[in-house]
Formats: C-alpha cells, structure tokens, sequence
C-alpha cells in the first residue's frame, strides 16, 4: 500500500507538469535523483530551463505550503541542479520555481505558480 502523503505529493507533482506543458514547456525530469537530493520538475521551454519544487497540502492550516522549501532546501536544490547541469548542457535562462498547491477537495484544487522564486546564491 502506498504512503498517502506520497500520493498527494504524487498528485500535485502531475498537475504542476500538466501546467508547464499547457504553457509550451517541456517536462525533461519528474523525480530526478542524485547523490545531493531530488528535484521534482525539470522543464525546459526554447530559452529557459526551470528546476520546480512541488508543495502540495490538503489545507493551508499550517501555512502556504510554499513556505516549506526553506533555505536549507534551496541549497539541496541548488546543488542537485548543479549536477544535473554538470551533464546537460544549457545555454539560456535557468530558474529556481516553486509550485504551491492546495487541494481543495473533490479533486479541486488551487495552484500558485512562484516564478523564478529564488536565486543561484
């Protein structure tokens, strides 16, 4: 049986891609690993190449779930984007996203989509 909260991160990270794609974007990765951490999303329209963080929660009781990726998650996923670009080279824009997700019940839902929500540094 799976874990339930594997399925909700599951759901949303399926919407989010679904999202990108609408908007023209390429989904390259869903759950890329390596030896630094994971990255939910790895999408790439003709100029920019996108590194998503998924949250998805079943309320806001304990805040947006975007208020999760703390600092200390950016530096994971900044060093998890560094190797994948260590083997894939780009040539133009990159940026860090973050997806905010909420569902709302009878598979409704709310999204927020944080662009370029933090920085290389």
């Amino acid at each position: 049986m799976t874990d339930p909260r594997h399925q909700l991160g599951r759901r949303g990270e399926d919407l989010a891609a679904a999202h990108l794609r609408e908007r023209g974007f390429t989904v390259l990765e869903q759950g890329f690993r390596c030896r630094f951490g994971e990255i939910d999303i790895i999408a790439a329209d003709c100029e920019r190449l996108l590194f998503c963080e998924v949250k998805t929660r079943r309320s806001r009781a304990f805040g947006d779930p975007c208020e999760a990726v703390t600092w200390s998650k950016q530096q994971r996923l900044r060093k998890t984007a560094g190797w994948y670009l260590a083997s894939h080279e780009w040539p133009g824009e990159i940026r860090f996203d973050i997806f905010s997700i909420v569902i709302v019940g009878n598979g409704d839902y709310e999204l927020e989509w944080l662009e370029d929500a933090f920085a290389w540094e």
